[in-house]
This record gives C-alpha cells, structure tokens and sequence, in this order.
C-alpha cells in the first residue's frame, strides 16, 4: 500500500504545473509578509516545503530556507530548481517531522502550508515546531478552515478535514506561543470529491514563541 510520502513522490514532477498551486503560495507568502515582521537576517524552516513553491517566493525576504519535506521525490525537484539558479541559501532537509525531533533553538521563524492535514498528532509536531524556534521567533501556519470532506478525493494521508482556526491557536497558546491571530489567505475554488464546485478557505495562524 502507498504512503503519503511515495504518492507525493509520484506528483513531484508535475506537482508546480497546476497554476492554482502557485497562486496559493504566492499568496500565503503575502500573507506571511503582512502578518510577520520579516527580516534579512531570519533564518527560516519551512515544514512540508514540496517543492519550494513557498520558500522559494519568502526567500528573497530572509537570510536562509531550510526546506524540511517527508518526500524525497519533491526535495529533488527542489534541489533541482536550487541548483538551476544557483541559489545557495536554500538548504533541503529528508525528514518527517512528525517522528524526528529538530535541532533546537535554530530558527527564527517556521512556516507550513497545506502540511497540518497531513499530520495525525498536530500539537506534537507544534511542540518540534517549538523547540526548533528561537524565544521571540515567530511561527506561521496555514491550511484549510474546517470543510466537510470533500476536498481530497484521495483520502491517503488526510488525518483532518481542515480546522478551526480557533483550535490551532489553542494549541499555539498550549504549546508556547502567544499573540495569535488568524486571517484568510486565500480561496480554493474547485470540485470536490463528488464533483460538485465548491470554494474552500485557507487561513494563516501566526503566533510569537515565549
């Protein structure tokens, strides 16, 4: 039976090939860059990075991106792209956040985007999340709202059906973290799993390691 990580493998390579994906990350790093106070100096983890659509477009505004993915088939095609423009601050890291521990204190701000549904444990992994940041740092999540299933019409991997934002930042406020707000990124509209049309939220939850 395939995992997640070796279905992700097999769409790595048409993966940045649907527009609407690029639209999603260009707009959540917008997001990012409204909600935090980005520097030039931010070393950064992004959690689920795929294919770097979103580290790709925040790393102009930081120092560094390391690019932690569960699919090896999707960091290459990120190394790809690194290495075809000659970026040097791009670091892309094999590994599962949800059974590896990350090195401590090292970041100043962590990302994800569209990775929290494909977690079982969330608050575990925001507690990694935690323990990687810097105290002041910063962590930036975004995801689907809470929906009724229909969005994956492939339910491998899918642990949540989106979320309430007010959960997340519970468990921010439980985890470590303080100062949450929440916005809407974006809007997904596309057909469901029946195929019926429907529009589909994404939020961003910040929230500031204490």
């Amino acid at each position: 039976m395939a995992t997640t990580s070796t279905r992700f493998d097999e769409k790595a390579a048409d993966w940045d090939a649907n527009p609407a994906r690029v639209a999603l990350a260009r707009a959540i790093v917008a997001e990012i860059r409204t909600a935090v106070p980005l520097r030039s100096d931010m070393t950064v983890l992004d959690v689920g990075a795929g294919t770097g659509l979103v580290s790709l477009a925040l790393l102009p505004f930081v120092r560094e991106i390391t690019a932690v993915d569960a699919s090896s088939g999707m960091l290459g095609v990120l190394e790809e792209k690194a290495r075809s423009h000659g970026i040097m601050n791009l670091f892309p890291m094999h590994c599962d956040v949800a059974k590896a521990e990350l090195p401590p204190d090292r970041y100043d701000l962590v990302i994800s985007s569209m990775t929290l549904h494909h977690l079982s444990d969330v608050p575990l992994v925001l507690r990694r999340l935690r323990h990687a940041l810097r105290e002041g740092g910063w962590i930036a999540l975004a995801d689907l709202d809470a929906e009724d299933g229909s969005f994956h019409a492939d339910p491998t991997g899918i642990y949540h059906h989106g979320f309430e934002r007010a959960t997340v930042s519970r468990w921010l406020g439980e985890t470590g973290f303080t100062d949450s707000t929440s916005r809407e990124a974006y809007r997904i509209t596309r057909p469901g799993a029946d195929g019926v049309m429907r529009t589909y939220p994404v939020f961003l939850v910040t929230a500031r390691a204490v």
